[in-house]
């Protein structure tokens, strides 16, 4: 199956913005833009300035005006209207003080129940390192647990997933003490052994796969496991619609967006594999940025210096960087050096916890490496011993944890180092899978902008949050290509192959996704489509 894909559909058109060609034809076009910006529409969308005072009317917060409707929002944004759209909405933030902290504190019995409940007032009170004092009067949330106290606890369970479940804090301590197998010898064995006869028996019960996998989710892993998945499953409602060409069609016309038609329906999918979305699409606004080279140098002459750039306008300097046009974009503005002395490196130095901590963060880090002052300047802080991890010894660190997520959380680099070699399924395998990010079974694909593409694996019963988060975290607007269930197996191994496609993409700064960008040419994106789709 070949999908020809038309990427000049995709770019983002700004005439005023490039016919820029020098420093006074950028000035010029930034004072167009300044005269229309108000009374004019956004390129794409048909929001003028009364409309969008009466669609941010419908809203009490800018929150839900973001959600609800994202065009007419990022219209206003992008016009610089947005206060005034809004000015009638609900303040997001209350501003704490310190008695209305504690007066806001005292209505809670535990700090879980202030977080859960006062989330904004909990996070101030944590930021000025006053928690502990506003939550002086509360009940300390452990209990010292002694042994035979767990012993006692354990009894009041018929499994271990009870006890886990019901007592945590226990359960969590006798682990840690090498009890488990001692206090629960009386308890039932956590999972049956499932033969493809009670597989059978367990899914009869459910009328939906949905319903079966949030209600017995060991018996579907077994299926499966075992490929008798869709037997076990025959008797089961289909929910999936057949979408013909002219339903996808109808079906689009309903959305302003392809973020919000991808979010809301399953026919997005559906255009995306028959190579139709452009076309059912076409009506459709585009509500964010693409960086050109004439866009990004526009935007970097509003600046006097590199950090106001980068601070003020993060996605075009990482778009300038991304492009190899940083120099020439800031070639006219002046450059700052911090005169750092010892002493003011040291009090810098005191702002951070550990040395990776403060490399990142401060250019005061490479001096202090230059003078021979680093240990001294670095001595209040966390060091932690680097490990030449082996296979043996991953296999001994893992056995420390409950479920893979438990080890990812508290044993990074052992993880990352199991994954890098090659041996984390062969020494997690006797962990439990209580949680749905480990049910990796989704192999995904999305554009960010121009010729940038992020691929990753995901979980089925998460959908698109995945995509949504690292999305946030970088910056663009994810316009979903595909979404396909390939099985937890194939799901890595098409991950591995499509991303040795294409050329990494460089951001400014690491996140949670940041090494799964890609730039792909016509036929590279080609290519990942039918690797992803050949399943």
């Amino acid at each position: 199956m070949r999908f020809e894909i038309d990427l000049s559909k995709k770019v983002c058109t700004y005439a005023h913005v490039r016919s820029a060609k020098s420093e006074a034809d950028c000035r010029e076009a930034e004072m167009v833009e300044a005269e229309t910006r108000i009374n004019s529409p956004m390129p794409n969308t048909k929001w003028t300035y009364q409309e969008l005072l009466k669609e941010a009317r419908r809203y009490e917060t800018k929150q839900e005006f973001r959600d609800k409707s994202s065009s007419a929002y990022g219209a206003a944004k992008y016009r610089k209207i947005i206060d005034d759209v809004r000015a009638h909405m609900t303040p997001p933030r209350m501003s704490w003080t310190y008695e209305k902290l504690l007066e806001e504190a005292r209505r809670y019995e535990t700090k879980q129940e202030f977080r859960a409940k006062s989330g904004s007032a909990y996070a101030s009170a944590k930021y000025r390192k006053i928690i502990d004092d506003v939550c002086a009067h509360m009940t300390p949330p452990r209990t010292s647990w002694t042994d035979e106290m767990l012993a006692v606890e354990a009894k009041k369970y018929k499994t271990k997933i009870d006890f886990k479940t019901g007592s945590n804090g226990a359960y969590q301590a006798a682990h840690n003490r090498g009890l488990i197998g001692r206090i629960c010898s009386h308890m039932n064995k956590l999972r049956d052994k499932w033969t493809d006869e009670n597989i059978g028996e367990a899914a009869s019960k459910f009328k939906t796969k949905t319903e079966f996998r949030e209600n017995n989710l060991g018996a579907y892993k077994a299926a499966h496991k075992r490929g008798i998945l869709n037997e076990v499953c025959s008797h089961m409602t289909e929910l999936k619609t057949d979408w013909t060409h002219e339903m996808l069609a109808a079906e689009a016309s309903k959305y302003r967006s392809r973020t919000e038609f991808s979010a809301n329906s399953s026919a997005y999918q559906a255009a995306a594999k028959r190579g139709i979305l452009d076309e059912i699409c076409s009506h459709m606004e585009i509500n964010f940025i693409r960086w050109t080279d004439a866009m990004v140098l526009a935007e970097a002459a509003k600046y006097e210096s590199r950090s106001d750039f980068k601070e003020s306008s993060l996605l075009a300097y990482e778009a300038a960087r991304r492009r190899n046009l940083l120099d020439a974009a800031c070639d006219h503005m002046e450059y700052k050096a911090k005169p750092w002395s010892d002493e003011a490196i040291s009090k810098e130095a005191q702002k951070y916890q550990t040395r990776g901590e403060f490399e990142k963060a401060s250019t005061a880090y490479q001096i202090a490496a230059k003078r021979g002052i680093l240990d001294e300047v670095c001595s209040h802080m966390t060091y932690t011993e680097r490990v030449s991890w082996t296979p043996e010894l991953l296999a001994e660190e893992a056995l420390k944890y409950l479920s893979r997520a438990d080890f990812y959380r508290k044993s990074q680099n052992a993880y990352v180092a199991a994954r890098r070699l090659g041996a984390l399924d062969e020494i997690t395998g006797h962990l439990e899978y209580l949680d749905t990010y480990n049910t990796r079974d989704v192999v995904y694909l999305w554009l960010a902008e121009a010729d940038i593409y992020k691929v990753g694996i995901t979980s089925e019963n998460l959908g698109d949050k995945r995509i949504h988060e690292v999305a946030k975290n970088a910056g663009f607007m994810p316009e979903i290509i595909l979404l396909e269930i390939v099985g937890t197996v194939r799901a890595k191994q098409i991950e591995s192959q499509v991303l040795k496609i294409g050329k990494p993409v460089s951001f400014i700064r690491s996140f949670p996704g940041s090494s799964e960008f890609r730039h792909f040419s016509s036929d590279d994106l080609v290519k990942a489509i039918e690797l992803i789709l050949a399943g």
